[in-house]
């Protein structure tokens, strides 16, 4: 049965839509999730170095993730930091995203209709992960082999590796997602898939038409390569994100196969460049301040004001939060009310 992909938005008090009042204009409000998303990753960094006290030359790759754009130069209203472009930064993450969505989705939309597959295998142990990964890979350029050789079948698509991890069972769960055109293929490769790998299970190995009017499909394809928190949002021990992190170091998280590999992939840009206009233009430098969450002059001027947006906002959720608990008690006493007239007791 034919199924789109269909990414669905979630609502919580953590993603309440908020009034103006908080930003002057909407490049202030990108500026205050930019430095909300950074305060974040950060403390993560700090985790994971805190995980690997012995391991200076992994230090120094999460080191420069921490000092991400650190430093941003104004000139007039034109604003520029440096990226580190690593896969554990999640502002460079979200360029990486919109690099690659920007550079393949046409290219793909031309190969007519698309799949998004996904293919998994049993979870295992932190310590056998690298390995795995590097197993799952070769199968899968076995597969690939194999169409060409023995069914004249040549692929186009995309492949992606992600790795989820287990609380539970304390596992990792490698696993590989595509968008391809060519149902025949994508039925062979999941057939093929399970051959090399007997004890995956049918059911796990997904495909699904891709509503191709609808960019969702690629975006869930290019944007992480790990979930790094639960069900509940929180965020994974440093040491379970590094076991993840190193475990894909050196690989190719995104491979390209068929005539999308004839693509010029796209430049990876160096340097972050922003136009802030609601700052007034001069020439400048501001400097990230991880008590102010917030990027600061020598004269103290604050790109954001990040603190202040980030109070009035908890205050409007905790004023919403109590709010709803009112009303839900108020519904409830009246209910009990209501049935309480109903039913009198004799």
């Amino acid at each position: 049965m034919k199924a789109n992909l269909q990414i669905k938005p979630t609502r919580s008090l953590d993603t309440l839509e908020l009034t103006s009042d908080y930003y002057r204009n909407k490049t202030h409000e990108r500026q205050y999730y930019k430095a909300i998303r950074k305060d974040k990753t950060n403390s993560k960094i700090l985790s994971i170095i805190d995980s690997i006290p012995d391991n200076e030359t992994a230090q120094k790759r999460y080191w420069k993730t921490y000092h991400c754009q650190d430093v941003i130069i104004q000139q007039s209203d034109k604003f520029k930091g440096s990226l580190c472009r690593k896969r554990w930064c999640t502002e460079c993450c979200r360029i990486k995203t919109a690099e690659l969505t920007n550079s393949y989705k046409q290219p793909m939309l031309d190969l007519g209709q698309l799949y998004f597959v996904t293919l998994t295998a049993p979870t295992i142990s932190g310590s056998k992960l690298k390995k795995e990964i590097q197993k799952r890979i070769k199968a899968f350029q076995l597969i690939k082999d194999n169409l060409r050789k023995t069914y004249k079948i040549k692929l186009n698509g995309i492949r992606k590796i992600e790795v989820t991890y287990n609380e539970k069972t304390n596992e990792y769960h490698p696993h590989f997602h595509l968008i391809q055109d060519n149902l025949e293929a994508t039925e062979l490769i999941k057939a093929l898939w399970l051959n090399q790998f007997p004890d995956a299970k049918k059911e796990a190995q997904d495909i699904r038409y891709i509503d191709t009017t609808n960019e969702s499909g690629f975006i869930e394809l290019f944007k992480y390569a790990t979930k790094e928190t639960n069900t509940k949002g929180k965020q994974y021990s440093g040491d379970v994100l590094h076991t993840i992190y190193n475990s894909i170091q050196g690989q190719r998280i995104y491979q390209t196969y068929g005539n999308v590999k004839k693509i010029k992939a796209p430049i990876e840009a160096q340097t972050n460049e922003m136009e802030i206009d609601y700052v007034p233009e001069q020439n400048n430098i501001w400097y990230y301040e991880k008590s102010a969450i917030d990027w600061v002059t020598f004269d103290n001027q604050l790109l954001i004001n990040t603190l202040e947006i980030k109070n009035k906002i908890e205050t409007q959720k905790l004023i919403s939060l109590t709010t709803q608990l009112i009303n839900e008690s108020y519904a409830e006493k009246s209910q009990k009310q209501s049935n309480t007239i109903k039913h009198p007791i004799n």
